[in-house]
């Protein structure tokens, strides 16, 4: 067994937390998150990370924490947050809601190898779905995003990896709800997934279905919509989901969709302990006009007559009827941050 040296207990601390035995654990805090690693001695790491990459090994599974950000350019999202010079026109605004889902959330090694994340059960994970939630603020309606602190705001996921002697080199997820879990009874659902609940608002009332990402932002000025005077909002939604679907879940019956719309990011160089992953609106944003809205809801509804949702999923990398290409382009929503 290798003696584990005390600039690699550091790191790994910081990155991972050793799982099983019954050690009495050591408290480490390490920048805005905090790990416990136990002493026991079922698990064993060893290797200090290259700088592009990292590596530890143990026989065991390790506890990991993958943070997550949002920002808007360089504006970190909050309630209390001015977005502005937002899409081709330099709209502002602030958020009424900013979440989504990840599940299958993978390390990817330098060997091609892929090491499944097993997420723990939490209020804000179950099945391995986690729900991200950059609220500050609740709120409904006209005054979302401005009411009491939101005791469900989170910024990570937390779960466990059995390493090896792997070197890690990226990751990866799906951004979304599973197939498994979209048309199931949200009201008997747990978790993030539980409706009424931590779902409350995260879902279609039509043939029970998960909204994938709720990213809502209240414009500064009203949304117009070309050859209809009348219509305006002032709220442009990008709502991801399953769509073209067949089957009544409610009446019991199997659902199959034609648009799954489901989003698989893979980001190259995430070293454990140092990468956070960010989620940039602006850049999501970057082709839309969110001054006009040509059909539909205002925003992105995830309809395949919806126009705005073209450029919008060419930016998660995913394709849309309406869009230019029928292959799936480069997606521009998630980078990693690099301690």
């Amino acid at each position: 067994m290798k003696l584990i040296k005390p600039m690699s207990l550091l790191f790994i601390a910081s990155a991972l937390t050793a799982c099983g035995g019954s050690g009495s654990g050591t408290k480490i805090e390490s920048g805005n998150s905090s790990s416990a690693i136990s002493s026991s001695s079922s698990s064993q790491a060893s290797s200090i990370p290259s700088s592009s990459s990292s590596s530890a090994a143990s026989n065991g599974k390790v506890a990991i924490e993958i943070p997550f950000e949002a920002f808007a350019g360089t504006t970190p999202i909050s309630c209390d947050a001015l977005l502005d010079g937002l899409g081709t026109v330099g709209t502002s605004g602030r958020i009424a809601d900013f979440r989504f889902y990840v599940h299958n959330l993978v390390l990817l090694t330098a060997s091609g190898e892929t090491l499944p994340i097993e997420l723990d059960e939490t209020d804000l994970q179950t099945a391995n779905v986690a729900l991200l939630d950059f609220r500050n603020k609740l709120g409904s309606g006209a005054a979302a995003c401005q009411g009491d602190e939101n005791p469900a705001m989170n910024k990570s996921v937390k779960g466990k990896v059995t390493l090896g002697s792997h070197t890690i080199a990226g990751v990866r997820f799906t951004l979304g709800v599973p197939e498994t879990h979209n048309h199931a009874d949200q009201t008997r659902a747990t978790g993030p997934l539980k409706s009424p609940g931590l779902a409350s608002g995260m879902n279609w009332g039509w043939n029970v279905g998960y909204k994938f990402t709720g990213l809502d932002i209240f414009t500064d000025v009203a949304i117009t919509r070309p050859g209809s005077p009348e219509w305006t909002s002032n709220r442009w939604n990008i709502h991801l989901g399953s769509t073209a679907c067949t089957g009544d879940a409610i009446s019991g019956e199997k659902v199959s969709c034609a648009q799954l719309n489901r989003a698989d990011i893979t980001l190259d160089g995430f070293m454990p302990g140092k990468s956070r992953i960010k989620l940039d609106y602006a850049a999501i944003v970057a082709r839309s006009n969110l001054g006009a809205d040509e059909a539909g809801p205002a925003g992105c509804m995830s309809t395949v007559s919806d126009p705005e949702c073209a450029e919008v999923f060419t930016s998660f990398g995913l394709v849309h009827p309406l869009g230019t290409t029928t292959n799936a382009p480069m997606q521009t929503a998630f980078s990693l941050l690099n301690n």
